[in-house]
């Protein structure tokens, strides 16, 4: 075990709130990941740097000058360092991280018109590097502090550039990048600008691993980094600079009992209790989702709309329940994108009656854990994703024997595929049949497909995942040339 860790990400562990008297109270942010990490700190020096994403956050910044400071997440001790990145957010965000980088990893642009090769000068040199630069300067520090030993972790598509700042402060640290998204083939990257192809890509080449969750995304940023970086391939790992960087996989599965203790909250009976009010004696069909455009609500519902045409037999004894919280409505294609989704609802509701269709769009976590309990089919096509623990959770909490439809292109089916009723995200009317044919399972094959699904859900743990991603970096450290 090293002698410290570092994590750095765009959203911490923390999320402050204020009370009736105006002070501020530090909560735990929610998933098996921010646990598992937090228990990790807790048991060794370390920090946490995040980005200060909100009012809240950048007080606490400017309060600590930047340094971090010690709060207690349900009796846990975690070092935390919010870093104000000031006016850059916008653009480090919402511009470059939430639209560049997100709709090429997940192949969402629209060519030949997208994306348009304008404007994209300023927001990448005076946003996403120099927030980056800070993040990767402020991890730098949290090392100084840890006696300049630590494990370095860098997490997800937020902070591609930020490990060379680490690298360049601490030539010998062990650096670790993890990326919770796909990658994209050479082709794919290449439709942003060679200079935002070469800063990410030379970023994540500084670490001494380079990590994802599926095998399928190692393979193809190893092709990437030969194609466009000039990387040599060295069995899994990639040759460049003098260095060797390992490319690996590590597959994240559900904290089994975190998920199980909040869903047997009261929030989440009293919205059980409502659900099963609402569904009556009908199969219930659910989707819990972002209204991320990678998500492809839009497809999914088109495939209800198309059950309900093909197969009118189910008009009378299905309920649809979305349970939706909106994304990114800062940026312009999300907020068109809900639109449309809730336009083919409203017609769906227009066309069948509202008893076929509830679309709700909010924060109601609670309702979707109880969604996620009694769900007799759920439906995750994402057009691309870098698991969907959704897909995950729901064949953990799932009380029904409930059958899963799930995108092939979607990391978990690497795990879940052999009992999921898999489906091309793009095909609308092979995705309705297979809503056809889940809600038609018979009993013993819905049993079979659902205790496998839950077996493969629980594989990797958040903590297991961690301290594989941690043996092999320090292996890879250890052969380093002299």
């Amino acid at each position: 075990m090293s002698d410290g860790l570092v994590i750095a990400s765009n959203r911490g562990p923390v999320r402050w709130e204020i009370d009736a008297d105006g002070r501020r109270h530090a909560r735990k942010g929610a998933g098996g990941l921010v646990t598992a990490l937090t228990g990790a700190l807790a048991q060794e020096p370390g920090q946490w740097v995040s980005v200060a994403l909100d009012t809240n956050d950048r007080e606490i910044a400017a309060e600590h000058h930047g340094k971090a400071l010690s709060v207690d997440l349900e009796g846990t001790t975690t070092q935390v360092r919010p870093i104000d990145v000031g006016e850059r957010f916008e653009g480090y965000y919402d511009e470059v991280s939430n639209r560049w980088l997100w709709f090429t990893v997940h192949d969402l642009w629209g060519a030949p018109y997208e994306p348009s090769g304008v404007g994209w000068h300023d927001p990448w040199y005076e946003a996403y590097l120099p927030a980056n630069a800070q993040v990767g300067q402020a991890a730098a520090e949290a090392v100084d502090d840890l006696g300049g030993n630590a494990d370095v972790m860098l997490q997800d598509y937020h902070l591609c550039a930020a490990g060379r700042h680490v690298r360049r402060a601490h030539p010998k640290a062990r650096l670790l990048h993890y990326l919770h998204t796909p990658w994209p083939t050479p082709r794919m990257l290449g439709r942003l600008p060679d200079p935002v192809v070469s800063g990410v890509l030379d970023g994540l080449l500084a670490n001494d691993v380079v990590a994802f969750s599926s095998p399928r995304w190692a393979e193809r940023f190893r092709e990437t980094a030969q194609v466009a970086a000039g990387a040599a391939r060295d069995g899994d790992a990639l040759l460049v600079d003098g260095r060797r960087v390992v490319v690996a996989d590590f597959v994240l599965g559900v904290d089994t009992d975190a998920l199980t203790r909040r869903a047997d909250a009261d929030d989440v009976r009293a919205a059980g209790a409502t659900l099963d009010e609402q569904r009556g004696d009908r199969a219930m069909l659910v989707r819990a989702d972002r209204t991320d455009l990678s998500k492809n609500i839009l497809r999914g519902l088109l495939a209800y709309e198309r059950l309900l045409e093909t197969h009118p037999e189910w008009r009378e004894r299905v309920w649809h329940y979305a349970n939706l919280n909106a994304s990114r409505q800062g940026v312009p294609e999300y907020r068109a994108y809900l639109q449309a989704c809730q336009q083919v609802a409203e017609r769906i509701v227009e066309r069948f009656g509202e008893a076929v269709l509830e679309f709700s769009v909010g924060d109601d976590y609670p309702a979707a854990l109880a969604a996620l309990q009694r769900y007799d089919v759920l439906l995750t096509n994402p057009v691309i994703d870098g698991t969907n623990l959704v897909a995950k959770e729901g064949a953990v909490l799932n009380e029904r024997d409930g059958a899963l439809v799930l995108s092939r292109n979607a990391g978990a089916c690497d795990v879940l595929g052999d009992a999921a009723v898999t489906v091309n995200p793009y095909d609308v009317e092979s995705t309705a049949e297979a809503l056809h044919t889940a809600l038609s399972l018979q009993p013993d094959e819905r049993t079979a497909r659902a205790h496998q699904l839950r077996r493969q859900a629980q594989v990797g743990p958040p903590g297991e995942w961690l301290a594989a991603q941690r043996a092999v970096l320090r292996n890879a450290v250890a052969e380093r040339p002299a």
